[in-house]
């Protein structure tokens, strides 16, 4: 199966650049489309990381104002995993490890990758690198984010378990779902030392 991109132009820049592009390709009962218009999305790739401590069986977890839920309905004061854009120059890893200081003043002790995903494939050319980032939830305190940047972010620790029943009680973002399943499908020990 092949695709080509026949044309590309910008129908906007701004916080992301929205690209209208002219697309061929092929079908899957064979010959190909006509020439299709799409628009996508187009921003810098993310790094994302549940912060969990293991030891206190408690999952870190960051709140702060999201236009998007705003516009959808959602309380837009979205509780979510920190994350934030990669830079040029920087990997996954690096971006992550700064900004889970940036927005929860802890420092990871470990940083495992959980996996990569396209955000919104059907309008979007994002990819998130989510990981499991191991800190301690009693050095959690304050408010943080980057002014300049209108960051104004809240931590909040949370029993794990009640962490995971977000799942079904609350609207998440599609990142922070992704990784509190990933949580919820590992066999950890719980403070007690049995698996749960």
């Amino acid at each position: 199966m092949k695709a080509k991109i026949l044309e590309t132009s910008v129908a906007y820049t701004g916080f992301f650049e929205l690209r209208r592009l002219t697309v061929v390709h092929d079908l899957f009962n064979g010959g190909t489309t006509g020439p299709l218009v799409r628009e996508v999305l187009h921003r810098s790739d993310v790094a994302a990381a549940l912060l969990y401590d293991q030891a206190a069986d408690k999952v870190v977890f960051v709140e702060q104002y999201r236009a998007g839920a705003h516009v959808a309905g959602v309380e837009p004061w979205l509780i979510d995993i920190v994350a934030g854009r990669i830079e040029p120059g920087q990997t996954p890893l690096d971006t992550i490890t700064r900004e889970i200081v940036e927005e929860s003043g802890s420092a990871p002790t470990s940083i495992q990758l959980i996996g990569t995903y396209l955000t919104a494939p059907h309008l979007s050319s994002e990819k998130v690198h989510i990981f499991l980032a191991t800190v301690d939830a009693a050095c959690v305190a304050g408010f943080h984010g980057l002014a300049h940047e209108g960051e104004d972010i809240r931590p909040h620790v949370m029993d794990r378990a009640a962490a995971l029943c977000m799942l079904q009680t609350k609207p998440l973002s599609l990142w922070a779902g992704l990784a509190l399943g990933w949580l919820g499908n590992r066999n950890l020990p719980s403070r007690d030392g049995r698996s749960s």
